[in-house]
């Protein structure tokens, strides 16, 4: 795991209340969370690349990436997948050091409902 992920990884853990475990795969760390949820973390500083997404029932509920795939929306190609499944611009900057505080509030926000 790189050492970002690694921090971000940590820090989520440390503020968030439903992890119940937590999986080093080999592209990705995924974290497991109460009512089903997981969230999967994905962060290749080589290539510049990140995706971060809450699934629940193997679907995607919302996520953040970069990949290059909506060039319209302000701050491309950071873009955040809504629950309602529309594309929005995304502050994101794809250091998960600095995304994870903002990825923790959304998904404690979505799992204390």
């Amino acid at each position: 795991m790189a050492s970002k992920l690694a921090y971000a990884v940590s820090s989520f853990i440390t503020e968030c209340p439903y992890v119940v475990s937590i999986h080093d795969l080999l592209t990705k760390t995924r974290i497991e969370l109460e009512q089903g949820y997981i969230l999967d973390l994905y962060f290749n500083a080589t290539l510049g690349k990140y995706a971060y997404a809450l699934i629940l029932n193997n679907r995607r509920v919302i996520g953040w990436d970069n990949a290059p795939h909506h060039p319209g929306l302000p701050h491309w190609p950071h873009h955040f997948h809504a629950e309602d499944g529309t594309v929005k611009p995304s502050s994101l900057t794809g250091d998960p050091e600095q995304d994870i505080f903002q990825i923790i509030p959304v998904v404690n926000a979505i799992l204390n409902r």
